[in-house]
């Protein structure tokens, strides 16, 4: 919903956006209609500002080794109106337009997509070695229940990372977009393997942002996918230690014959996956 629409209907936009209920928990707080139109307009005011700042970064991560690929967006003003009521209830403050930008951590978002797990921790490496002084808050590792959080122990000792259960797997970077001036907006980094990113984005256009509450068969489906992705990455990276044990040996041997040792195992191994998953 555009903001100009937003202006235009607030009890549309109230209703549309499941607000109608919580808004007068935020009036109670001390926000108004008007003030959240004018963050609205303020904000849609920085948009060339800020869609440079994120060239500038892109521009960087553009250098970076392992990228297979990147995203970039702004934050809608009708979710920004939003995640402010929603968020304002949640933590019992005030968001208005003079703290909005700190509380707000992902006005501005980047995503980082790579192929193979493992290589999350060469890019978090170079993410830190080019932004790690802008950083504001602890790197945050999401994971599914089940996952194995000792794989990310190298980036959990090195950066102090947090883990968090959600029902995706990313791992989030909040910087500074300026590292002169911390009260400007900040920057959320994502950084994901392809497969993630595929469930990410039939996920949120199917069930996220629609009837997952009232067609529980949606969110069923999408948790199984979900619990699929996790099994892809392993078989890929699996794939990988296959290709490289091939490759060092066909260089130190002249030769490829591997079968016996490793196919043999590796290929066990991938339908294992799939009986006990």
């Amino acid at each position: 919903m555009k903001l100009a629409d937003i202006k235009k209907d607030k009890n549309n936009f109230l209703k549309d956006y499941d607000l109608t209920e919580i808004f007068e928990k935020y009036e109670e707080l001390g926000g108004s209609w008007d003030d959240l139109i004018g963050i609205g307009e303020e904000y849609e005011g920085k948009a060339q500002e800020y869609l440079k700042t994120i060239e500038k970064f892109i521009t960087t991560i553009a250098q970076f080794q392992n990228v297979h690929s990147y995203r970039y967006r702004l934050k809608k003003s009708d979710s920004l109106l939003k995640k402010i009521v929603v968020k304002s209830i949640d933590k019992g403050i005030l968001i208005n337009k003079t703290n909005y930008l700190k509380e707000i951590t992902d006005l501005l978002g980047i995503r980082i997509l790579y192929i193979f797990k493992e290589e999350c921790f060469a890019i978090h490496e170079q993410i830190m070695k080019a932004f790690g002084g802008q950083v504001a808050e602890s790197v945050r590792i999401k994971l599914r229940d089940g996952d194995d959080e000792s794989f990310y122990d190298n980036i959990k000792k090195q950066s102090s990372a947090i883990v968090e259960k959600n029902i995706y797997r990313s791992i989030h970077y909040t910087i500074y977009s300026n590292k002169n001036n911390t009260n400007e907006a900040k920057i959320e980094i994502q950084t994901r393997t392809i497969f993630e990113e595929g469930w990410s984005e039939i996920n949120h256009k199917l069930v996220y942002k629609n009837v997952a509450d009232k067609y529980e068969v949606l969110k069923s489906a999408s948790d199984v996918l979900n619990g699929l992705v996790g099994n892809c990455d392993k078989i890929g990276s699996m794939m990988k230690i296959m290709y490289d044990e091939y490759i060092n040996k066909l260089s130190t041997d002249g030769t490829a014959d591997i079968s016996d040792n490793v196919s043999a195992k590796t290929v066990g191994d991938v339908f294992s996956l799939f009986l006990n998953s």
